[in-house]
């Protein structure tokens, strides 16, 4: 199902309405992916190979997007797979990845369930594939405890990760969470 511009625009605008904070400048995330998102910041970009596909295969180029306003780090990250990838297994592996970073204990990531602390939570992405949407602690590059919540939705050839991370304890307001989860809408045909 196609948006018409009007609508899209419309619905950014009342998000941006709705999330209104002096902390947070909504705008469009700019994504090649075509994933309507909104950053409440100007993001700082970067690419990376990642061996997404497993180590045989050909590394996939992450593109991320992230930025820190309104006490929490925003992060958009997309990758495009290549014919005959599977979005789950790649999904999968990139959660791992997710977890490792966040100190997560491997044994349970490998295992396939969810590390202590960690819960599904319900997804908002209009128009995904597959999606999948957790919530829990971890430790932040500098060691200090965070509070994460991950959600990865997947169309075509396109994954992507929309991430908040939040000083441990501190609560996201409802108001932000739905601006920048709720704004995820997948557009145009589906491949």
């Amino acid at each position: 199902m196609r948006w018409p511009k009007r609508a899209g625009l419309a619905g950014v605008a009342t998000l941006a309405l709705a999330a209104c904070s002096p902390a947070l400048d909504w705008r469009d995330a700019g994504l090649a992916a075509p994933l309507l998102a909104l950053l409440p910041c100007k993001p700082e970009r970067a690419e990376r190979a990642v061996p997404l596909l497993g180590p045989q295969a050909a590394p996939v180029t992450l593109r991320m997007a992230s930025c820190t306003a309104g006490g929490a780090t925003w992060a958009l990250a997309e990758a495009r797979l290549p014919d005959g990838a599977q979005a789950a297994a790649a999904l999968a592996a990139w959660q791992r990845a997710a977890w490792a970073t966040l100190g997560a204990p491997p044994a349970a990531a490998e295992a396939g369930a969810l590390p202590p602390g960690w819960a599904e939570v319900p997804c908002a992405g209009r128009g995904a594939a597959l999606q999948r949407c957790l919530r829990g602690p971890g430790r932040a590059p500098d060691g200090r405890a965070v509070r994460a919540e991950l959600h990865w939705s997947a169309r075509g050839p396109w994954l992507v990760q929309a991430a908040a991370y939040l000083s441990d304890g501190a609560a996201l307001p409802a108001a932000a969470h739905e601006a920048f989860f709720g704004a995820l809408a997948w557009r145009g045909p589906g491949s």
